[in-house]
């Protein structure tokens, strides 16, 4: 009687490890088969990016009440070049906003109420707008982000006025 009970445990212990064994083995094969996101390049934020040359353009999207009012452009631009950049933001029906990046910096709108703003935005709330942005090296490049309501995070974000629209630049070590 002691050598049955001895073996019964220990054939019991043997057929759960071996289970175990052959269970994460197949689930974790599933893993083999799916693809790994981050492998692919995606949009994360509510606006778009662009690299222009040294220009990095991050999350740029504007902000509008309606069709023909004014907007507010948020984003950010990124130099990464050793030289500040003169760059030119504009849209159908607005004049252009002239900034300029510092070398190795960024440049950031619509941060803390401050804003870049367009006179008249051409395309309502939930639809697409082709905003120009241009700099003496790469010329004028075209960029179709999204016209976004004033709504929930976006609240506070408003046209700055006109003589007020002075966006912050700010050096970074990159």
């Amino acid at each position: 009687m002691t050598t049955t009970a001895q073996t019964t445990p220990r054939r019991r212990l043997r057929a759960v490890l071996g289970a175990a064994v052959l269970g994460t083995t197949l689930l974790g094969g599933c893993a083999v088969f799916s693809p790994v996101q981050t492998d692919y390049a995606y949009q994360a934020s509510d606006g778009v990016n662009a690299t222009f040359g040294d220009l990095d353009v991050r999350g740029l999207a504007v902000i509008a009440d309606a069709k023909d009012a004014p907007g507010a452009l948020i984003g950010q631009l990124v130099n990464t070049s050793d030289e500040d950049i003169d760059v030119s933001v504009a849209s159908e029906g607005s004049e252009p906003t002239q900034v300029t990046v510092p070398r190795h910096g960024t440049l950031s709108f619509g941060e803390e109420g401050e804003a870049v703003s367009l006179s008249s935005v051409s395309a309502a709330p939930g639809e697409v707008l082709e905003v120009q942005v241009a700099t003496s090296a790469t010329g004028q490049n075209v960029l179709t982000v999204p016209v976004l309501p004033a709504l929930g995070y976006y609240e506070g974000v408003t046209p700055a006025p006109a003589s007020s629209a002075s966006p912050s630049a700010s050096a970074s070590t990159s």
